[in-house]
C-alpha cells in the first residue's frame, strides 16, 4: 500500500441508503464491498472486493461527499476477512520473493501463482512471475505475464516508479528489448514528464538498434532535467558511435571504389593478354603450315 494514500478500510455501497454522518451502525447491510484509501481531503479512492475478500478489479475515484453519502465503514467485515487475507496475500509474495533469490525457481513460481489465484490482478505477484520466468527463460509465459502487467494501473502509480523503472532495466539487461520498450511506453503514457522513463527506455532502443528513437528519449529526458549526467554522457557517447560507423562507411565506400577500379584494371590487362595469345597462336599455326 502506498504511504500517500491513508487505508480506511472495508465498507458497503448502496446508492439505495445515504449514510448520515454521525449515524451509529450500518442500516444497509446487502450492498457490495469496498476496499477503501483517502487520496486526500476530497478523493477517496475505491476498490471491489474479490470472493477472497481482498481488493481486486477497476479502482474508482470518488469525491467526499459522494463516499459520505453512499458508503458505509464494516469494520468487522474487515478485521475479521479482509484483513486476515491481506495479511496471507503478503506472505506468499514474501515466500515467493525468498525462494527466488535462493533460486529455488519452482517453489517461487507456485508462492506467485497461488498470489495470483487469491488477487489476480497483484502487481507484486505478476512482478515475481515475471523474473522467474525471464530465469527459466520461459518467454511464452513471460509474454503473458506481462500482457497482464501492461493493463494493471497499480504497477505503473506514482509511488511505484522506482519499483517498475528497476523492473524495465531487468528486462533491457535480459535483451527483452521490445519487451522492456512496451513497459516503458506503458510507464510514459501515465507520466511523460519523468526524465528517468525517457533516459531508460532510450537505452532499450539502442539496445534494439533503433537510434533515431534513442536520440529523440534522451532529448526529452535533457529538456526535463538538463543537468543529467547519464543522459548527457549516453548522447555524447551516441555521437561518437554515429561518427564511427559514418567513417567505417566511407572507408568501405572508397575500399569498394578502389577495388573496383583495380578489378576492371585486372580485366583489362587479362583481355590484352588474351588477344596477344590468340593472334601469336594464329600466326605460328601459319608459319608451321609453310
Amino acid at each position: 500500500m502506498s504511504d500517500d494514500c491513508e487505508v480506511m478500510g472495508v465498507y458497503s455501497h448502496s446508492t439505495k441508503y445515504e449514510y448520515k454522518v454521525g449515524e451509529r451502525g450500518s442500516r444497509y447491510r446487502n450492498g457490495t464491498f469496498w476496499f477503501v484509501r483517502r487520496r486526500s481531503d476530497d478523493i477517496y479512492e475505491v476498490r471491489p472486493l474479490n470472493a477472497n475478500h481482498v481488493p481486486s478489479g477497476v479502482t474508482r475515484l470518488i469525491s467526499r461527499d459522494d463516499f459520505l453519502k453512499q458508503y458505509t465503514p464494516e469494520l468487522s467485515y474487515y478485521q475479521d476477512n479482509t484483513l486476515p487475507c491481506l495479511d496471507a496475500l503478503q506472505k506468499k509474495v514474501r515466500l515467493g520473493r525468498r525462494y527466488f533469490n535462493l533460486g529455488q525457481l519452482d517453489r517461487a513460481e507456485q508462492e506467485f501463482c497461488s498470489a495470483v489465484l487469491m488477487q489476480e490482478d497483484s502487481a507484486d505477484a505478476h512482478m515475481g512471475l515475471s523474473e522467474v520466468y525471464a530465469e527459466q527463460q520461459e518467454f511464452t509465459k513471460l509474454r503473458t505475464v506481462l500482457d497482464k502487467l501492461l493493463n494493471i494501473d497499480e504497477v505503473f502509480r506514482e509511488e511505484q516508479r522506482h519499483r517498475f523503472n528497476e523492473f524495465g532495466i531487468n528486462l533491457r539487461k535480459q535483451g527483452r528489448f521490445d519487451d522492456a520498450i512496451r513497459f516503458y511506453a506503458k510507464a510514459l503514457e501515465v507520466n511523460d514528464e519523468d526524465e528517468n522513463l525517457h533516459f531508460n527506455i532510450a537505452r532499450a532502443f539502442h539496445g534494439r538498434g533503433r537510434c533515431e528513437e534513442c536520440r529523440t528519449h534522451l532529448a526529452r529526458a535533457l529538456a526535463l532535467n538538463p543537468a543529467m549526467p547519464e543522459a548527457r554522457s549516453f548522447l555524447r557517447a551516441l555521437e561518437a558511435e554515429q561518427a564511427d560507423a559514418d567513417e567505417l562507411a566511407r572507408r568501405t565506400r572508397e575500399g569498394m571504389a578502389a577495388q573496383g577500379e583495380r578489378a576492371a584494371l585486372e580485366r583489362n590487362r587479362q583481355r590484352a593478354s588474351g588477344d596477344g595469345a590468340a593472334s601469336g597462336g594464329k600466326k605460328d599455326y601459319v608459319l608451321s603450315l609453310k
